[in-house]
């Protein structure tokens, strides 16, 4: 044991600020003023002396081992290193949709079409995940020469509908939601997702049964959806026979949210094109109400196993609004949730502008909707946060932790949006506060909008959060 002396009492923020902690019980005033969580105080008993058995050893060990030096190990270029944080965090811990990716993967050339496309997606996700658009122009070639190579696939009758093919399209349509956060660019956003459609639709088979076929099929009809919906656009009437082919072998919450969804990005792209008609507007708010009434119907047929667990903060603890927070069996559930309650919002606000009598009373229907529903969504933002919540939490924030960070941005952007409480929404601020301390960079760019363009929708918000290319 060695013993090192005094060691600082201070909190770990007010360490590493280089501020003089004044210990106060519960959290420091230095924390309290910043926004910052305080993680309580060092046990001075407990540093006094560290057990340096490791490193003597490893000292001894040193000094007789052999003078010849190992040999460096080779450094991985960009390409490389950002295929292999695709795969392995976004791939394998994050997403849901790719799934088939490992096993198309492991069966397709080296230089083909595929692994090009996983060039092209790993680099824009590399530049997204780091805040570093250095990235893109070598992400750009990537993508060009995915495209090239894909169009090679294309003109090969034999496999011009085969997964492998799909799959590269899917992963090229990731690359433009990444590379191109501009909801006012609508060509661009459905170039892919429709393209997708058409291989889908080019098949001589509707037969889904293959795990890998279905999956991608559906990811197909997802990704024309969302697309349509970031572009104001009315989702294609092609889109209705997949999906009810789809229908025979796809179920959950998922897959009802997604039925939903139709009507919602259908019902926004009828507002945009008909905003004066007062005749469209009486609609408009009939069918907002029916959507309402129906993603709540979701909600609540939503099996036991997907709800969260709520946990009751014993002690003061700045990250948690109301003293509880949720933990949910997955990431997967929380953003299934958190999509159906974030249209539930955005139902209430237009049927909120369309209703006078909705409008002026805070203690309507609607307003109580809106309260519920920002509280759920608030509420599941701890469990990315808190040290203790989860056992994989760590601090700092992982890189998982981080991207999970990331996809509840849009989610306190909309909460800030149309709460009245204004202690929530000092909470929300002082939460996407904490996450850029702790090194979510997108989050600056949602604090940004928050104070200085708090009308920009939810649509606007969702592509620029880059919440497409995390969703799971």
């Amino acid at each position: 044991m060695v013993n090192y002396g005094q060691p600082s009492r201070d909190c770990f923020p007010c360490r590493k600020r280089k501020l003089r902690c004044d210990l106060r019980t519960g959290e420091c005033s230095q924390c309290h003023r910043a926004g910052l969580t305080c993680y309580g105080y060092r046990d001075i008993s407990e540093l006094c002396f560290r057990d340096e058995t490791f490193t003597t050893a490893q000292k001894a060990l040193a000094r007789h081992a052999s003078t010849l030096r190992p040999t460096a190990a080779p450094q991985l270029t960009w390409d490389e290193l950002s295929r292999n944080v695709f795969l392995s965090l976004y791939v394998v811990k994050l997403s849901h949709s790719f799934d088939a990716l490992g096993p198309l993967l492991a069966k397709s050339p080296v230089n083909g079409h595929l692994h090009a496309s996983v060039g092209a997606a790993s680099l824009a996700f590399m530049a997204f995940h780091h805040g570093d658009p250095s990235l893109m122009p070598l992400a750009n070639r990537r993508y060009l020469g995915a495209v090239q190579s894909l169009g090679l696939g294309l003109r090969n009758s034999q496999h011009s509908a085969s997964d492998e093919i799909l799959q590269s399209v899917l992963l090229l349509d990731l690359y433009e939601k990444i590379a191109n956060r501009n909801a006012q660019q609508p060509a661009s956003w459905m170039s892919h997702a429709q393209g997708a459609l058409s291989v889908v639709k080019s098949r001589a088979s509707n037969d889904f049964s293959s795990p890998i076929t279905c999956q991608l099929a559906n990811r197909v009809a997802t990704a024309v959806i969302i697309s349509a919906g970031a572009a104001a656009s009315l989702v294609p009437d092609t889109l209705g026979p997949l999906r009810k082919a789809l229908g025979r072998y796809v179920r959950g919450p998922k897959w009802n949210f997604m039925n939903l969804m139709v009507g919602v990005v259908n019902l926004r792209a009828d507002m945009r094109s008909a905003a004066s008609s007062l005749a469209g507007s009486a609609d408009h708010l009939r069918r907002a109400k029916e959507l309402d009434t129906q993603l709540a119907l979701v909600e609540s047929n939503t099996s036991r196993s997907w709800r969260p667990r709520r946990v009751f903060a014993m002690t003061h603890e700045p990250l948690v609004f109301g003293h509880y927070y949720d933990i949910y069996p997955s990431h997967y559930a929380t953003q299934v949730f958190n999509a159906i309650r974030m249209m539930r919002l955005e139902m209430c606000d237009i049927i909120r502008n369309l209703d006078a009598e909705e409008h002026s009373n805070i203690y309507s229907p609607v307003s109580q909707t809106i309260s519920e529903m920002t509280l759920r969504l608030c509420a599941a933002v701890p469990q990315f946060l808190l040290p203790g919540a989860r056992a994989e939490n760590t601090v700092p924030l992982s890189p998982l932790q981080m991207l999970q960070c990331c996809t509840m941005l849009t989610p306190l952007y909309v909460s800030a949006q149309l709460t009245v409480d204004r202690h929530l929404r000092a909470w929300i601020m002082r939460c996407i506060a904490h996450m850029t301390d702790s090194g979510v960079k997108m989050s600056q760019d949602i604090s940004y909008m928050l104070n200085f363009t708090p009308e920009v929708d939810y649509w606007t918000v969702y592509t620029r959060a880059g919440s497409y290319a995390i969703a799971a």
